[in-house]
């Protein structure tokens, strides 16, 4: 191996610790007990210290919590995709009079601090009767994802040959035929990467969260926020809680990462 790549093998390693660490560090101390904790905290557990993960199912309504955070985090990352692709597509594709005008008006959501809406879409909901549900969470989440899902989508789209589209019309296809049948599975790439972005900030995401949806419909990140005291926190219980809270996040980038550059890159070249 050469010296150039010794040095690229010690930098992702150094990267890989790095950032593995604490994930480690944090699934360790949730097999500790509260005692083990304060005697050490970064020693290892003596024991395989189960009972955090059961305590929190069961006194934090983890279940509860993770069933809510599917649901709206689901829902909202599937529905925001597949709008983001049909208004990317009409954007690449078609010729309508405000077309730039239309386009540049939704990236300027990419520059609105969404906590500002808070106050009003509080207001909304509650107005609408949908205040403390799943459903007052949805409908900000889609509309939030949108911007930066229809710019990633338009650039890949671009980059697309028109060719097979145009032999599908030819073959009597219509321009929704075409988008569902040609063009949407050939944007796998960037689907994921829009997938994978707005899964990991509507997963993570609390000031919706906690504004929004309390109660019944409390969410995984406020549920974790709940875990800790005033002045004191159980922190192989936290641990715990987080450690379980982070893994449909893993699972869903490690599953779709290889796209994930092809995704972001696609339309750099395009002219």
């Amino acid at each position: 191996m050469s010296a150039r790549g010794v040095v690229k093998l010690s930098l992702a390693v150094a990267l890989a610790v790095l950032f593995g660490y604490p994930l480690l560090w944090m699934g360790l101390t949730s097999l500790k007990t509260e005692a083990e904790f304060d005697a050490g905290a970064w020693s290892l557990p003596a024991s395989v210290h189960t009972a955090n993960y059961t305590e929190v199912f069961s006194r934090g309504r983890f279940g509860r919590y993770y069933l809510n955070s599917v649901l709206a985090c689901g829902t909202s990352v599937c529905a925001a995709c597949l709008i983001a692709a049909a208004a990317a597509y009409a954007f690449a594709r078609m010729r309508f009079r405000g077309k730039e005008t239309l386009f540049v008006i939704l990236l300027g959501g990419m520059m609105m601090p969404v906590h500002v809406t808070l106050v009003p879409l509080y207001s909304m909901m509650d107005a609408a009767g949908l205040l403390n549900t799943v459903l007052a969470l949805i409908g900000p989440y889609i509309a939030f994802a949108l911007p930066v899902s229809v710019f990633i989508m338009r650039a890949f789209f671009e980059s697309l040959p028109r060719d097979m589209e145009d032999a599908a019309r030819l073959d009597g296809c219509s321009a929704v035929g075409a988008f569902w049948r040609v063009a949407l599975p050939l944007s796998a790439p960037a689907l994921s990467t829009i997938f994978i972005l707005n899964f990991v900030n509507m997963w993570n995401e609390f000031a919706f969260a906690l504004t929004l949806a309390r109660g019944n419909a409390t969410t995984l990140p406020v549920g974790l926020w709940s875990l800790s005291g005033q002045f004191s926190a159980d922190v192989p219980r936290l641990c715990a809680g987080l450690s379980v809270g982070v893994l449909p996040g893993l699972v869903v980038y490690f599953v779709a990462q290889r796209h994930i550059v092809r995704g972001m890159t696609a339309g750099a070249l395009s002219g």
